[in-house]
């Protein structure tokens, strides 16, 4: 996964959020790049700088997640086929798992996810 792609999309998703969050409220990133996609955790912080970082390109979405303290999918990864934008959310942080589709990372895609995450009753297709 491009990581200028991603940079551009995180960007993005960050004009599109910023205006819901409380002043002293913002998140940091760090991005999982893969050949299939990408994990991106956003971590919410009060008084926190702006940051974003990338780690080492692996071979599969699921090879990251292996390195991610997360917990909603255990045992053997390696069964799971992520597509589309799938979002995981736990305590102080949101975990997006994206597939390598360009239409995943771009403008509209960015401005439909905050939108889920803001209204998720809404049926957002």
């Amino acid at each position: 996964m491009n990581k200028d792609k991603i940079q551009l999309y995180l960007n993005n998703f960050r004009r599109f959020l910023s205006p819901y969050l409380r002043k002293d409220i913002n998140f940091r990133t760090v991005s999982y790049p893969a050949d299939d996609g990408a994990i991106v955790e956003l971590k919410f912080q009060k008084t926190s700088p702006v940051k974003d970082e990338f780690r080492k390109n692996e071979k599969s979405i699921t090879d990251s997640l292996k390195r991610i303290n997360q917990h909603a999918f255990g045992g053997n990864l390696a069964g799971f086929k992520f597509s589309g934008t799938n979002v995981i959310m736990e305590e102080g942080r949101i975990i997006l798992i994206k597939d390598n589709d360009e239409k995943q990372w771009d403008l509209e895609q960015a401005k439909k996810d905050v939108d889920k995450l803001i209204h998720p009753q809404r049926d957002n297709l």
